[in-house]
């Protein structure tokens, strides 16, 4: 009688160990196995104050395949630069693959182009920049230009600090660490927002990027600024919409 009692008490305990455990969000669950599809527009302001726009779409294509989108209008002086990204991309196993990348940017008679496809069977990435044909080798983790927002996304939410992240821009292959700076409130379009301040160098650096990640938004950026030689590129979030749909 004593073994029956003692039995059920360990079933018991095993079972209320078990239902906790479960109810312990996981890093899947949390931060979700896949992207969500989404759409999110930006001002976009550089250094003499005119003003630009900016259109981020993120499509489900099928179950495991996305298209990543992302145009820019940017004044340039006299002219505005329009700057058009789209990444087709793959998730297995809750990771992000990219598979094609292509940009292209126009000012005035001024075009650029750049492109990038990526074979994880033979480890490699062919691709165009500047009208020169190059390959690198490729590492499993690697991003994208578009991609690494949502690489930088699911490790804010993981709680990762720093962030170290490689992505393939044209020929090479660069290697970033984002640091957070705090953990602070931002007013924002869509109101006031705890957000995580990531940087990426500092101001004695060439370049230096900052975002603002909230997980009001599923922790995409609300603000980016990019400081290079040619000043300052600063886009604030004007909305943004979710989508769990094909």
């Amino acid at each position: 009688m004593f073994v029956t009692a003692l039995q059920k008490s360990l079933f018991t305990a095993l079972l209320c160990l078990t239902l906790a455990l479960m109810a312990i969000p996981t890093y899947a669950s949390e931060c979700g196995s896949e992207p969500t599809p989404y759409t999110a527009s930006y001002s976009v302001i550089r250094n003499d104050g005119q003003e630009g726009s900016m259109q981020v779409i993120l499509e489900r294509k099928s179950p495991d395949t996305f298209s990543y989108r992302m145009d820019t209008r940017v004044p340039w002086g006299i002219f505005t630069a329009h700057i058009e990204q789209q990444s087709d991309f793959s998730v297995r196993n809750g990771a992000v693959w990219p598979g094609r990348f292509r940009l292209t940017q126009k000012v005035s008679l001024y075009k650029r182009s750049e492109s990038v496809d990526f074979d994880w069977e033979s480890m490699q990435a062919t691709g165009t920049k500047k009208k020169k044909d190059f390959e690198l080798e490729l590492q499993a983790g690697m991003q994208d230009k578009l991609t690494i927002y949502l690489f930088l996304a699911r490790a804010l939410c993981a709680g990762e600090n720093p962030i170290y992240a490689n992505v393939v821009s044209g020929s090479e292959v660069k290697h970033y660490r984002y640091d957070l700076q705090a953990v602070e409130s931002l007013d924002t379009n869509l109101g006031l927002l705890q957000v995580s301040h990531l940087s990426r160098g500092s101001s004695a650096d060439e370049k230096q990027t900052d975002l603002w990640n909230a997980e009001a938004t599923r922790f995409l950026p609300v603000r980016m600024v990019y400081r290079n030689e040619d000043g300052i590129t600063d886009m604030r979030l004007i909305d943004i919409s979710f989508s769990d749909g094909l």
